[in-house]
């Protein structure tokens, strides 16, 4: 978060306002003085909160999700759809043919296979 124009002192005592939780609990954890500008700010907590954000998806990874033996296709459809927006490089084509690969035999996927 950088303010209009720039000014380092003014980012780094609005940024504590934008945090909650742990973050806020990090924030106050740190020593005085250890912070100089913004960036300093910035690169400690990115390297405090990196590993939480979650893993971006390739298309290939698409195709382990299977639909399970008592999930509802509304379920299974929800739990794809969310695991598509994680995906680096969206191509639909094979968002399409990961779907019905992960689809259990029904009615349904029969006729998805026939199309």
């Amino acid at each position: 978060m950088y303010i209009s124009g720039g000014d380092d002192r003014l980012s780094c005592k609005l940024f504590p306002g934008t945090l909650k939780g742990v973050a806020m609990q990090w924030m106050a954890t740190l020593p005085p003085r250890t912070i100089q500008t913004f960036n300093d700010l910035a690169d400690a907590f990115t390297s405090q909160f990196a590993a939480n954000k979650k893993k971006q998806l390739e298309v290939a990874d698409l195709f382990d999700i299977k639909q399970s033996r008592e999930e509802s296709l509304k379920s299974y459809l929800a739990r794809f759809n969310t695991a598509t927006v994680r995906v680096n490089d969206p191509d639909q084509k094979f968002f399409i043919k990961a779907f019905q690969k992960g689809l259990r035999a029904s009615p349904f996927s029969d006729s998805l296979a026939l199309k």
